[in-house]
């Protein structure tokens, strides 16, 4: 008898090392030995060989465990037999032992001995044959219809592993498309020293930053967060970060630009998902226009303290027909400004309690005189040592100019 729990156990055993192989061929290459390692003595199996499709037909392509005669032929016969019958569908099987078998694994005999067969991901790619030794021994041997259950498991957790490879692939695209729509951290403006850095929460996140030439006494600068995190804030975030910047191509009004931005943003149909945006045009004296929509104020330090940049209106998407103020301050000599998401001061400690907005303005009178990279490279260090190191909770996003 097959002991249910401990046998799951094993899968999972005999799948570790082998997700990182995104490919079938890979991935069949990489388990098939650990299938023989980790369910060997729970199956009964002596044998473990891998056939692949070349020219048309399958050949072994390795083998593992005690010597078992080919069966590729066999194998090819059936199998091509199955696509017939389906019109060449890949779900469709063979026939073990004259009786019709509906879909993969199968059990039979073949080759001169019990095997049981069954195909990585469809018919058209790799097949993998256990050959099982003969009953006797202390533990009784599994049942035709134990070892089918079985293979039936292994092959269900095969297309799970391969789906979410799939899934992690198309993460990775995401991730490279969304890293190609940042600029460089690094940013120089007339006399300013600008450094930007995000960190996402997940493969990819919702997090945006953006600075842009308006014109040539003009420099422009975004923070954006839509809400949640993954690909589908990543979409968003894109999708901000192109509204931006054809706005000013454009020419538009910060006012006439966002309201239009957060109606596309409206029209998109994601009615449960909303976008933060601080948008800003720093002109070379230090006169600030901006539009906080809806974002965690950005902190302003100068010889007055630290103030917060709040005007502007409600988040971009839930009101087709929102309004949107514009704000304007005067960035000093010697002034700092921090724009951030709020993955930065949502950061919880071990007991729960949030970094919050003091302990941020703290940190920027603490680094007032740091260049702007080495200050930011210390802020991302003190809130993963304020989380105990643990992964951050939320994507998070900084920005800092300074004037010098």
């Amino acid at each position: 008898m097959i002991e249910s729990k401990a046998f799951y156990r094993k899968i999972e055993h005999a799948f570790a090392g082998s997700d990182s192989a995104r490919t079938r061929e890979r991935f069949a290459e990489s388990f098939a030995p650990r299938l023989l390692e980790q369910l060997g003595g729970a199956l009964g199996l002596e044998a473990v060989h891998l056939y692949e499709r070349r020219a048309g037909d399958l050949t072994p392509a390795r083998r593992w465990g005690a010597a078992r005669p080919d069966i590729g032929d066999e194998l090819a016969s059936r199998v091509d037999a199955a696509h017939l019958r389906s019109g060449g569908g890949a779900t469709a099987t063979a026939t073990a032992d004259g009786v019709a078998i509906r879909e993969l694994p199968w059990v039979g005999e073949t080759g001169g001995g019990r095997t049981g067969v069954f195909a990585v991901g469809a018919l058209d790619g790799p097949i993998i044959a256990v050959f099982l030794g003969e009953p006797g021994g202390l533990r009784a041997a599994p049942t035709r219809v134990e070892l089918l259950s079985a293979l039936n498991s292994i092959v269900y957790s095969i297309r799970q592993r391969l789906e979410r490879g799939r899934l992690e692939d198309l993460f990775e695209q995401a991730r490279a498309i969304q890293l190609s729509l940042l600029p460089p951290g690094r940013r120089e403006f007339a006399g300013f020293d600008v450094f930007a850095a995000s960190t996402p929460a997940q493969s990819v996140g919702g997090d945006l930053y953006d600075y842009f030439d308006v014109d040539p006494e003009t420099l422009g600068l975004a923070v954006a967060d839509a809400s949640g995190h993954g690909l589908p804030a990543a979409l968003q975030a894109r999708d901000v970060a192109t509204g931006l910047r054809m706005g000013v191509e454009r020419d538009l009004k910060i006012t006439r630009m966002v309201e239009r931005l957060n109606r596309v943003i409206h029209q998109s149909g994601l009615s449960s998902r909303f976008i933060s945006l601080f948008f800003g045009e720093l002109e070379r004296n230090g006169n600030l226009s901006y539009i906080n929509a809806g974002h965690p104020p950005p902190l302003l330090l100068d010889t007055r303290g630290v103030r917060e940049l709040s005007v502007g209106g409600m988040l971009l998407g839930p009101d087709p027909g929102a309004r949107y103020k514009m704000g304007f301050v005067h960035v000093d000599r010697g002034a700092s400004l921090l724009a951030y998401s709020d993955g930065v001061f949502e950061r919880e400690d071990g007991a729960g309690q949030i970094f919050g907005r003091e302990r941020l303005g703290e940190w920027l009178r603490e680094t007032a005189h740091q260049p702007a990279e080495d200050a930011v490279a210390g802020l991302l260090d003190r809130l993963t040592e304020f989380g105990d190191g643990g992964a951050f909770e939320d994507d998070v996003t900084v920005m800092l100019l300074r004037r010098q």
